[in-house]
């Protein structure tokens, strides 16, 4: 079968699923022997999962740059037709338009387009999102909530769709038998660690005005670090900062790198997630393997996701997120007690875990060549 991972060279949380998820496929595809995997991907893509035993299939000019957005759904859509396997498997919401007789699995993340987060470049999500659901042999859902929500809003088959969440994020550098990354420059930040982090896109849906304005009253010299790309209403994320009584204590920083970001989570007093709405949540995870603990909204994704790892809190209301940054800068034992309870949760996610349900779908579908 053909994993179409284009996807896999991008920067993004489905692009890091996708190159996460491949990485994994290629250490557990031994214990299937049923199934004969394919990765065709870009050269970027081959470089972000440095497959050691997945047959890895480069595509030709023109697509050898399309990691990411239109151009990677229309190479996606232009190469399916003749990519060699029974069954074709895509690491987000597509369908191969071109070969509708192709059978193929395909993945849920979300399904933020029924809930207008996003509204700039997405118009061939709303053809092919639903298409998607409607015609493949099997879903990939990355959680129950993404299950439910593609039923609710695509009238998805729920016989069709399987949940098999997904892996911790990113994976700490030093797990792999690699070097850690080194520590980045963190002139400028409070000393003692005292700085709050958030991960991820700045969009719309991450509710960053907010968590600007309920920073603002926190005080004690702690700083906020704002790591992401540009997404929906950046321009406003950067108004809030603006008119933040404490904008000299909170940083912007746009597309850190990965050992950055590792070394970021190692050192924050805790993670802010304010999100109104995730489909799984990356980071959460990704700072609770770290050590650092969480502070993320309680709605339903996260959770699921982060359990009591996490201290959830009510969406919006600015005085329990300041009143529990506040805590978190003077309570040792709280923080310690998040360290615990975060470590035994993230404990339960495994990448090999997740490409094993993968692959379990992928027999469940019939691909075994």
């Amino acid at each position: 079968m053909c994993l179409v991972g284009l996807v896999a060279g991008g920067r993004s949380g489905v692009p890091r699923y996708a190159a996460a998820l491949a990485r994994a496929l290629d250490r557990v595809a031994g214990e299937f022997p049923e199934l004969s995997l394919r990765l065709l991907t870009t050269p970027r893509g081959a470089a972000a999962v440095d497959a050691r035993g997945l047959d890895v299939q480069l595509v030709a000019a023109p697509f050898r740059n399309a990691n990411a957005g239109p151009r990677r759904i229309a190479a996606e859509q232009l190469l399916a037709p003749a990519a060699r396997g029974d069954l074709l498997h895509f690491f987000d919401l597509t369908a191969p338009l071109l070969a509708p007789r192709r059978r193929f699995v395909t993945t849920l993340h979300d399904a933020a387009i029924r809930h207008g987060f996003e509204r700039t470049r997405v118009a061939h999500k709303h053809v092919l999102q639903p298409r998607a659901l409607r015609r493949a042999a099997a879903v990939v859902a990355v959680s129950g909530f993404a299950r439910d929500e593609g039923v609710r809003h695509f009238g998805a088959d729920p016989a069709r769709i399987r949940v098999v969440h997904s892996g911790p994020g990113l994976v700490a550098p030093d797990t792999a038998g690699h070097v850690r990354y080194q520590v980045p420059d963190m002139s400028g930040l409070a000393p003692g660690g005292r700085y709050f982090l958030y991960v991820g896109n700045i969009s719309a849906h991450k509710n960053l005005p907010f968590l600007v304005r309920a920073f603002g009253s926190v005080g004690d010299g702690a700083r906020l670090v704002l790591v992401g790309g540009r997404g929906e209403q950046f321009d406003e994320v950067e108004r809030a900062v603006a008119a933040s009584p404490a904008r000299e204590r909170i940083e912007l920083r746009r597309d850190a790198p990965d050992g950055e970001v590792d070394a970021l989570y190692r050192g924050a007093c805790a993670l802010l997630l304010p999100s109104r709405y995730e489909g799984f949540g990356f980071t959460p995870l990704e700072a609770m393997t770290r050590g650092c603990p969480v502070l993320a909204s309680d709605i339903p994704a996260l959770r699921e996701v982060s359990g009591d790892g996490a201290l959830l809190l009510p969406l919006d209301d600015d005085a329990a997120w300041s009143d529990a940054m506040r805590r978190l800068l003077r309570d040792d034992g709280l923080r310690n007690d998040l360290r615990r309870r975060g470590s035994a949760v993230a404990g339960r996610y495994s990448w090999e875990e997740t490409a094993r349900g993968v692959c379990r779908v992928f027999l469940e579908a019939g691909g075994r060549g």
